[in-house]
């Protein structure tokens, strides 16, 4: 199983990287053991971390807060018997080795099985062992690189730790015992070294079966040359150590001794503290109301729906209007549910009308957070450049997510959009709401061409040979519908100003066939560029009275900002562009070449 971890009392396992801990092991730690509902040795070790704290000047926090933790993970680990870890971190600061007075301690709770302990122990000596510092001496602070340094490259279960002076101190994790003609040794701790709660406990021990204890300067040599070697943690309570680099240790009688009265006074009262977990249904009943549970939600919660489809909320509608008129089409499964949703949602008093989008992979609660946030259905209308109005009026009028009440006529009166009305929308891709009403689209195209046609109008060109922006828009309609290619539009509007400047009738064949209107039957004829209308600019000259077709912001651009260039003519290329001829002698080639197989 993961461990179970509690910060500050709280199921998580992330600490703040600002916490000292994280950033400088400033704290103090404890390992734990449980059993059968009591904390062993709880007390020793919560004297052991009051001590440290005392030592290190943090805070300290109640026992019974740690208490309380405690009991709380165990009960969430569901575990008999395993591991507590107890950390107090002295709290958080941004930088620096400094800290306010006042910080805020942290305390952390981990608890997780116990871990497989080998009966009897190989040791060796470290690699590296202990610095002397008497004010870090004896509590278990959470700076342990010198053991984890002490572990590296370790070829047994443990290693023995030496002072500087060359003084066995301890295992890595575990404390040590010698057994000399009957009597306890174990090495003194006053400069380095941490003070075991369970190698106190020993020391109560060694009274009850008679033993001499001496806590002494214990050199390698005394503890190869003893009887019997032990060492001792929380975990691991009392093992005997078998080996220690080639010595062999055959004789464990005392430590036998020592172990079996271990194991009978470690779980006395007078040595643990009574830890009980709430109580809590057994896992397969709590599993199966929660699965029972669950799929009645996902029941209650499912859209009942093959098909996507607008659903219109009319205005007026309470929660339980439209709950009903829900179970009637028999959309939800729950109407219970879905008050009940409502009301936890605050949905009730805050139902928008409108139209709105429901989807088979919608649920209620999304559905009721949609009617009361006003997530109406919306949908996207794309205006091709080079329309005429009435074809957008018609698109429009045509497209299901609209409504069209007005005529044509009607709507260009709205507008104030005079006959022919052609050029004064913006082409654009729109988001609509649904049920907009055509007009509002094209309300909004018709002020987006306005401010358009202003902004570039006063960005022009200096010296501009036009006399205002309506001229120029016209322009840009016949340059919108002479080429598609965006790179040759500036060229064309040079061509068209060059033939305005010199008197020239533009001849520009888009503009014969919007005089054809409906008469056009996809090819000009000679005859049909003779027809009588304003706007055929191959019978007169000048700019045709108004737009032909709506504009892009490309041909806007190229008119507003004109290329020079001293062509008066062009004509079509098979490739998409244009060939360009100063003369009309160059022009006739050019046709010639590009126009003979058409």
């Amino acid at each position: 199983m993961s461990p179970v971890v509690l910060i500050n009392g709280k199921k998580q396992s992330k600490l703040s990287v600002f916490n000292r801990l994280t950033q400088f092991g400033d704290g103090l730690f404890e390992t734990c053991v449980f059993d059968n509902s009591r904390l062993l040795l709880a007390n020793k070790h919560f004297d052991r971390l009051e001590k440290g704290a005392q030592k290190l000047h943090i805070k300290p926090i109640n026992k019974s807060l740690f208490l309380s933790d405690i009991t709380k993970a165990i009960g969430k680990s569901g575990l008999e018997s395993g591991v507590v870890k107890i950390i107090l971190s002295r709290g958080e600061s941004i930088r620096g080795y400094g800290y306010q007075p006042d910080i805020e301690p942290t305390r952390i709770v981990i608890v997780s099985p116990m871990p497989d302990v080998t009966e009897k122990l190989q040791l060796e000596v470290c690699s590296s062992g202990y610095s002397n510092n008497q004010l870090l001496s004896e509590i278990k602070h959470c700076n342990r690189l010198e053991q984890i340094l002490a572990r590296t490259n370790l070829k047994t279960q443990e290693c023995l730790m030496l002072d500087e002076d060359g003084f066995v101190i301890s295992a890595t994790q575990a404390n040590i015992f010698a057994i000399r003609d009957g009597v306890l040794l174990t090495p003194r701790l006053d400069r380095c070294g941490i003070e075991g709660t369970r190698r106190n406990f020993i020391f109560e021990l060694a009274k009850i079966l008679n033993l001499k204890i001496e806590v002494c300067a214990l050199t390698l040599s005394e503890l190869l040359t003893a009887e019997e070697v032990f060492i001792t943690n929380s975990v691991i309570g009392i093992k005997p150590v078998s080996k220690i680099n080639n010595q062999v240790f055959a004789r464990h009688e005392i430590t036998e001794m020592l172990i079996q009265t271990y194991q009978k006074q470690i779980q006395k009262k007078l040595n643990s503290i009574s830890i009980k977990p709430k109580k809590r249904l057994p896992k397969l009943i709590l599993a199966a109301v929660l699965i029972v549970f669950s799929v009645w939600v996902f029941w209650a919660n499912s859209i009942n729906l093959t098909k996507p489809f607008v659903y219109h909320l009319p205005k007026g509608a309470t929660i339980h209007s439209t709950i009903s008129g829900l179970k009637e089409r028999g959309l939800i499964n729950s109407s219970f549910f879905a008050i009940l949703s409502a009301k936890l949602l605050n949905v009730e008093s805050h139902l928008k009308a409108g139209y709105y989008d429901i989807s088979p992979s919608i649920s209620v609660i999304s559905l009721l957070r949609d009617f009361s946030n006003a997530k109406v259905a919306i949908r996207d209308v794309t205006l091709i450049e080079g329309q005429t109005t009435k074809a957008y009026y018609k698109q429009l009028s045509n497209q299901q997510s609209l409504q069209s009440n007005l005529s044509f006529e009607q709507t260009m009166k709205a507008l104030n959009i005079k006959a022919p009305y052609d050029g004064y929308i913006w082409p654009d891709t729109y988001q609509i709401n649904y049920a907009d009403s055509v007009l509002s689209v094209l309300k909004r195209a018709k002020l987006d061409l306005e401010d358009k046609l202003i902004q570039s109008w006063l960005g022009r060109a200096k010296n501009h040979p036009l006399k205002n922006a309506n001229q120029a828009l016209i322009l840009a309609s016949l340059v919108e519908k002479e080429t598609a290619n965006s790179q040759e539009k500036a060229k064309i509007a040079g061509v068209f100003l060059n033939r305005l400047n010199k008197n020239m009738r533009l001849q520009t064949d888009p503009t014969v066939v919007y005089a054809l209107g409906e008469k056009y039957t996809g090819s000009l004829s000679k005859k049909d560029l003779f027809v009588k209308s304003p706007y055929n600019t191959y019978r007169n000259k000048g700019l045709p009275p108004g737009p032909i077709g709506s504009v892009s912001m490309s041909s806007l651009d190229a008119v507003m900002h004109p290329q020079k260039t001293q062509a008066l003519y062009f004509v079509a290329k098979k490739d998409g562009t244009h060939a360009f001829a100063k003369t009309y002698k160059q022009h006739l080639h050019n046709v010639n070449k590009y126009l003979k197989n058409l």
